[in-house]
């Protein structure tokens, strides 16, 4: 793999962010981006695979920098818990008489200010990472509900009235998809006023 290539890709990557479609532009977040029954559909083919390559990239981003604090944490509290048990052993004649918890204890009492420091470090990026997987999450829903929705206009497009209706006044298959779709997109619409 080429070096030059995985560089171009996240320059790109980081670029799509700016890049206006619809009048919205990527990294601005907007709630109104993600529903697929505001704008032309045409918008929203076009944006989507921008976004799913955008919020993808910080999603992952967010992930490496989660695990390497989460990591470099592990290190930190096994190196310190062995200085712990050095000082716990240095107060107490007999050794096999130390327990676990005094150790831990120790470990504490000795780096109470950093433990904390790097747990909120370690929270916050465990919050920024859940909100961009929502949002990522949010963005993968919206190519289902645009399948769905041209899904639907194919199907209305090539259906005729006759093909439309079946015996007894029940609705289509096609019919009801069309009703479910509706409804969905009208309850968005009334959740987003």
């Amino acid at each position: 793999m080429s070096a030059d290539v995985v560089k171009n890709i996240e320059n790109t990557c980081n670029k799509l962010g700016e890049v206006k479609i619809g009048g919205f532009a990527l990294e601005s977040a907007d709630a109104s981006l993600l529903d697929a029954s505001r704008y032309g559909l045409d918008e929203h083919v076009a944006r989507q695979p921008a976004a799913i390559a955008y919020y993808g990239m910080f999603k992952k981003q967010a992930a490496r920098q989660l695990d390497s604090m989460k990591s470099a944490n592990e290190r930190w509290r096994s190196k310190k818990y062995a200085e712990a048990r050095v000082a716990v052993e240095s107060g107490i004649s007999n050794k096999a008489s130390i327990k676990v918890e005094d150790v831990k204890a120790r470990l504490v009492i000795d780096n109470e200010a950093e433990i904390e420091r790097r747990e909120s470090e370690i929270e916050k990026a465990q919050k920024a990472y859940d909100t961009i997987d929502v949002w990522y999450e949010a963005w993968k829903q919206k190519s289902f509900s645009m399948r769905e929705l041209v899904g639907i206009e194919e199907d209305e497009r090539h259906s005729s009235p006759s093909i439309m209706q079946t015996s007894g006044g029940e609705k289509s298959p096609t019919e009801l998809k069309v009703d479910k779709m509706r409804e969905i997109i009208r309850r968005r619409r009334m959740g987003s006023q």
